[in-house]
């Protein structure tokens, strides 16, 4: 286990880094689109009076909701990367405490002295590890 040690913790590297820029890039766009929207609409009620210039305001509040929603894209993106980091991280776990008990078993196994015994429960061991079950 100890060769794809470092490939895994690269893996997660890899996988929290592309989170973390799709957070910040989140965070950037949600604000330009804030900032865009409050732009247009402060500008929408300070043309309200004129005539054509009104649509300068509905035009860039648009654009700034536009902006917003791509920010939470990028934000939904972030968050469904970090859950399946979690995920993978708990398959992981999972996977290393089986990989310790058969090693823990197989140790145990190789003290039976009875031959039997030992038969008997290799049998056993081959089949928990197979997903099969004894025949009753």
């Amino acid at each position: 286990m100890d060769e794809f040690t470092p490939i895994l913790v690269e893996y997660y590297a890899y996988g929290l880094a592309q989170a973390r820029s799709s957070f910040v890039t989140s965070q950037w766009f949600a604000a330009a689109g804030a900032a865009i929207v409050l732009f247009g609409v402060a500008l929408a009620v300070w043309k309200a009076e004129s005539s054509g210039e009104l649509y300068l305001g509905v035009v860039t509040s648009s654009v700034g909701l536009v902006i917003t929603v791509i920010g939470q894209l990028f934000h939904r993106r972030a968050d469904v990367a970090l859950r399946h980091m979690a995920d993978q991280t708990a398959l992981l776990r999972e996977d290393r405490r089986a990989e310790e008990a058969l090693r823990r078993a197989v140790g145990l196994l190789d003290e039976v002295a009875d031959p039997a015994l030992r038969a008997r429960l290799q049998a056993g061991l081959i089949m928990k590890l197979s997903g099969s079950e004894l025949p009753r």
